[in-house]
């Protein structure tokens, strides 16, 4: 009877804090305990979260939550009262029973769907004004894979091998960032307003002070040996620069000026600045994502507009959210660029959700020593069908990626401005200059809440530059402490900027 009694008062204790700090929870597959990514959890007529790639989901403010609805494609509903909860939470997989009547009647080829639901798409899409609360989250990633300065020959006295080998001792070779945004976006698929209500900026900055060393070092050897009546070359095969000593100084002094420290007006006017482009960020990401719906023209991802380039296959049936829908595998054929699935109503042939990844280069180029390859483009796009028949986009991901390379001989040349035919040579450094990089980018946004929004609410709405941001050195979960935001990934969670000397 104690245990019974332990048990009961343990799990009040339980669901109280559930409730005053939240609901976190762990989505897992019965029977396989595999994680269940991007499912949504609503909790509200027009609100909700989705749960990150390992499963985990957290819902703010549960003290005002009776209960919550789960669903993710090919799983049961799962609707559950706060009481409920438990850190883990197991979904079953749906099994669909299908009548032959049902398959006569939806026995469709994949082109066949696939034309149905391109041909649906202005009455089964949103596009009308709305006003949607979001969190968008972009994460960069940068790997120095290789990075040689070698010194071949050198007549300017600091400007030696030592010198280059500081200089690649102080660049990172992997700098990641991330840079979270809660907001309303106002408008529809054209034409876009962005309102941020709070920003959190994990920033991984190079080593500024060791930076600023070199650079101090490195002007005074230039102002040492770049002197009145002499110029200076920089070459790199047949391209080449010219600047005299006096254009040497005014590049050095207003680097100088730009390193001074602010006054309280050049630093009012630098957080302003800092804000003014956080906001224009915000609204290109964001552009960019509607610009490239699956139903555009003219986009990187073509499966829909060159559909001929691809072959589909009708792979059956799946459950979502109590409907039934068509699983559409594509691959490519003549060249494409894709492969990967979408997911298309039985009933209206609205999409769910797409998936999709390139199975080759997107775009290469070669010239001079310098070479680029975009070799990384995938994602999902996945649609929330609202009470009014309407999808409109609940949840986007995006990657992309590149790689960069070059290598070239660098000459530095220090010249006699005059009096020769031939300009007399007075200093030289050869060097071999070789880099190469790899850029990842992910960008996730998260639509919580929808409503209708008038024309005239519209044009009369002005956006203001009094949002909440801040830059932090590792990762603080009390910033979003009471917010809706689409739970960080163990790389988030782990990030701790760069020490400096």
């Amino acid at each position: 009877m104690k245990i019974a009694v332990f048990f009961v008062f343990f799990f009040s204790l339980l669901s109280s804090q559930l409730q005053a700090q939240g609901i976190t929870a762990t989505l897992l597959e019965e029977g396989t305990d595999k994680p269940i990514p991007f499912a949504t959890i609503q909790f509200e007529k027009n609100r909700g979260v989705i749960s990150n790639e390992d499963g985990v989901f957290k819902i703010p403010d549960s003290d005002k939550i009776s209960e919550i609805s789960i669903s993710s494609i090919g799983y049961e509903i799962k609707t559950l009262s706060l009481e409920d909860m438990m850190p883990v939470i197991y979904l079953k997989p749906a099994t669909i029973e299908l009548t032959s009547v049902f398959i006569s009647d939806k026995n469709l080829g994949a082109e066949d769907i696939l034309e149905r639901a391109i041909a649906a798409v202005p009455q089964n899409y949103e596009f009308d004004l709305r006003k949607k609360r979001f969190f968008l989250r972009r994460s960069y990633v940068d790997h120095v894979n290789d990075f040689k300065l070698d010194i071949e020959e050198s007549t300017i006295e600091g400007l030696d091998q030592p010198f280059m080998d500081k200089i690649i001792s102080k660049v990172p070779k992997y700098v990641d960032s991330y840079r979270e945004y809660l907001g309303d976006l106002y408008g529809n698929y054209d034409d876009q307003k962005v309102q941020l209500l709070k920003v959190a900026n994990l920033e991984n900055p190079l080593n500024e002070e060791s930076v600023e060393d070199m650079v101090k070092r490195f002007e005074k050897i230039l102002q040492d040996n770049v002197t009145e009546g002499t110029f200076l070359k920089i070459k790199s095969g047949i391209l080449a620069v010219k600047m005299d000593a006096d254009e040497v100084n005014e590049e050095i002094e207003e680097s100088k000026s730009s390193r001074d420290p602010e006054t309280p007006e050049e630093l009012e006017k630098q957080q302003k600045k800092r804000l003014e482009n956080t906001q224009n960020s915000a609204n290109r990401s964001i552009g960019r994502l509607m610009d490239n719906m699956f139903w555009e023209e003219d986009i990187v991802l073509d499966v829909f507009e060159k559909s001929r380039k691809y072959e589909f296959t009708n792979e059956g049936f799946i459950n979502i959210n109590n409907s039934i829908a068509y699983v559409l595998a594509f691959e490519p054929k003549r060249g494409a660029d894709f492969k990967g699935k979408v997911y298309i109503d039985t009933e209206d042939f609205g999409i769910h959700r797409l998936d999709y990844e390139n199975v080759k280069n997107l775009k290469s180029f070669s010239l001079l020593g310098i070479r680029t390859q975009d070799h990384l483009y995938s994602g999902k796009i996945i649609f929330n069908k609202g009470e009014n028949g309407k999808y409109g986009p609940r949840f986007i991901e995006q990657y992309s990626g590149s790689k960069a390379e070059i290598e070239r001989p660098f000459t530095l040349l220090v010249k006699k401005e005059k009096g020769f035919i031939f300009k007399k040579k007075l200093e030289e450094v050869d060097m071999e200059f070789k880099i190469n990089t790899t850029n990842l980018n992910k960008t996730e946004l998260v639509v919580y809440e929808d409503e209708a929004l008038l024309e005239s609410e519209f044009e009369n709405l002005s956006t203001a530059m009094d949002f909440d941001f801040r830059t932090f050195k590792e990762y603080d979960p009390e910033f979003w402490s009471g917010y809706n935001i689409i739970e960080p990934n163990a790389a988030i969670k782990e990030f701790t900027a760069l020490e400096t000397d």
